[in-house]
């Protein structure tokens, strides 16, 4: 069974005390069923219905801001927007305490998340720039001595066994291709090099021509680089998976990658032409978790929007136009 809720507890406590009290001074006063008495009885019963919906009416206007805050604890979410400003100021002190005990604790949740999550994209920026460190420097140079070996072994050895080295030479050549776009993608030197315009001209160019995609990159005029670092690697990933879900899901031909500067802010938008997704479907292999989360760390958010048919459109918002 529900548990009936505080203020219809309150109501039932007190109808129950007035009607108790009502029925006890009836008695003290000795009313009998006289037609006299059983009109002042009939009063005295309205009068008590009056008195219970007055309560009630009153009970309920002084119990809504406590509602209203208990109904933003449940949607707080910390992927979009703060409820706390969905919360009209209370003028019951008790309420207005607990309300302002609520921000300070979403106070102390956003800053010790914000420096958690800095420290976690910082460990796992540092740790995709070790490895496309080793795999630039270590696997790349192993490859490249075995491709120096072929090249000797070629030519000593027996003419039957030239094209078998031959064509073991092409597979460790495209082995190296593979293991260098690897290293690009985990941290791309263009970024560190030349900046994120430069490092968003490489990625979708890459993309267009590995996919065989028609790919438009869209960038301001200015203001891009003023990005902080956080947000600049925020963009940057973001784009990247948009992109890798075009390629995966969405069968598209075309794909474009916008960024504006829109309210003092940074929107970012990657939209494709492909088969799109029914609103509330299944999206768990979009990495929209990861992109979200990412988001949030920089202060932004993401949105998608997407339709069967219709593409998919993914959105994200970063300063003050989040």
């Amino acid at each position: 069974m529900k548990r009936p809720t505080l203020l219809t507890q309150v109501l039932a406590v007190n109808a129950l005390v007035i009607t108790l009290t009502v029925f006890a001074a009836s008695i003290a006063a000795n009313l009998h069923p006289e037609p006299v008495e059983q009109r002042r009885f009939l009063v005295l019963v309205a009068a008590l219905m009056a008195m219970v919906l007055v309560n009630g009416w009153l009970l309920r206007r002084r119990f809504a801001p406590l509602e209203e805050l208990i109904v933003a604890m449940e949607s707080l979410d910390f992927a979009g927007r703060d409820p706390r400003a969905r919360i009209p100021t209370a003028n019951v002190e008790e309420v207005a305490r607990l309300h302002t005990a609520f921000d300070r604790m979403l106070a102390r949740l956003d800053a010790e998340r914000s420096r958690t999550a800095t420290a976690v994209l910082q460990a796992q920026e540092g740790e995709r720039a070790r490895l496309a460190r080793d795999l630039h420097d270590e696997a790349n140079q192993a490859l490249t001595g075995v491709l120096l070996r072929l090249e000797a072994s070629m030519h000593d050895a027996p003419p039957e066994l030239r094209a078998e080295l031959r064509e073991t030479q092409g597979v460790a050549t495209q082995a190296m291709a593979e293991m260098l776009r690897l290293a690009r993608e985990l941290r791309p030197a263009a970024l560190d090099d030349h900046g994120l315009a430069a490092a968003l001209r490489t990625q979708v160019d890459e993309f267009g021509r590995r996919a065989h995609v028609r790919a438009a990159l869209r960038l301001p005029s200015e203001g891009i680089e003023d990005l902080a670092p956080d947000e600049q690697i925020v963009v940057y990933r973001v784009v990247q998976e948009g992109l890798s879900n075009v390629t995966r899901h969405a069968q598209a031909q075309a794909v474009s990658v916008d960024i504006a500067r829109e309210r003092g802010g940074t929107v970012v938008r990657v939209a494709d032409d492909g088969i799109g997704f029914a609103p509330g479907g299944d999206v768990a292999g979009l990495g929209l978790t990861g992109m979200r989360e990412r988001a949030v760390l920089a202060g932004g958010r993401v949105a998608v929007t997407s339709a069967p048919g219709r593409g998919t459109t993914i959105e994200l918002r970063l300063g003050a136009a989040a």
